[in-house]
């Protein structure tokens, strides 16, 4: 059984209790154990068991910037290795995802490049937009959220990274779009990593 999960069907203080056990628990960890009960039963006893287990998130997509935008995350889009494991815009058959962070990074030159430009004016300027099952979860973002700890906030986060306040549960299946506007035409590449806790197997 995962730890931590020995107390997963419990509510309130309970649950609460046996999240703060989870001492040196990295932050994402710990956000999963607190939605864990939000899960559907059946994948909760599977974790209990040990039937279903937990990992770090995998999921990143690639897209050239046409313009002023870039739609990185659509039905249309089929896996390719490197560029895009998020086949025709859905997680895969039983993957419940609890997202803790979006990263983006920018190419200017190739979209099998380095990704660690930090965006000229016009790419700090832009604007992002995310939907869960054709329901905007974030709308109108700033770019430069992403990259905070150059301007002296969160200096001690992972480049390119905006971790969310409110994590958001992505089921199986589920139709996702992630859209990047910027005010002006923008040269480049992007790539987007969706970062968190998945479940695997049940």
């Amino acid at each position: 059984m995962i730890a931590g999960l020995g107390q997963v069907g419990a509510r309130g203080q309970q649950l609460r209790k046996a999240v703060r056990g989870e001492i040196g628990a990295s932050r994402f960890r710990k956000q999963f154990l607190e939605r864990v009960h939000k899960l559907p039963r059946n994948i909760q006893k599977a974790l209990m068991s040990g039937r279903a287990q937990i990992s770090d998130a995998p999921y990143y997509s690639t897209a050239a910037i046409q313009g002023n935008r870039c739609e990185m995350i659509k039905p249309s889009q089929s896996e390719q290795v490197g560029l895009n494991n998020i086949d025709g815009g859905k997680l895969g058959k039983d993957r419940y995802l609890v997202l803790s962070a979006i990263r983006l990074l920018w190419d200017q030159a190739e979209i099998n490049g380095t990704y660690t430009h930090s965006g000229m004016p016009d790419f700090l300027n832009g604007e992002w937009d995310m939907e869960i099952n054709g329901k905007k979860v974030f709308e109108k973002m700033p770019m430069r959220k992403f990259h905070d700890s150059m301007y002296g906030y969160r200096t001690q986060q992972q480049f390119g990274t905006y971790v969310l306040n409110n994590p958001k549960i992505i089921e199986p299946q589920t139709p996702l779009e992630f859209n990047v506007t910027f005010p002006n035409q923008v040269p480049g590449f992007l790539k987007v990593f969706f970062e968190g806790t998945v479940v695997y197997g049940y």
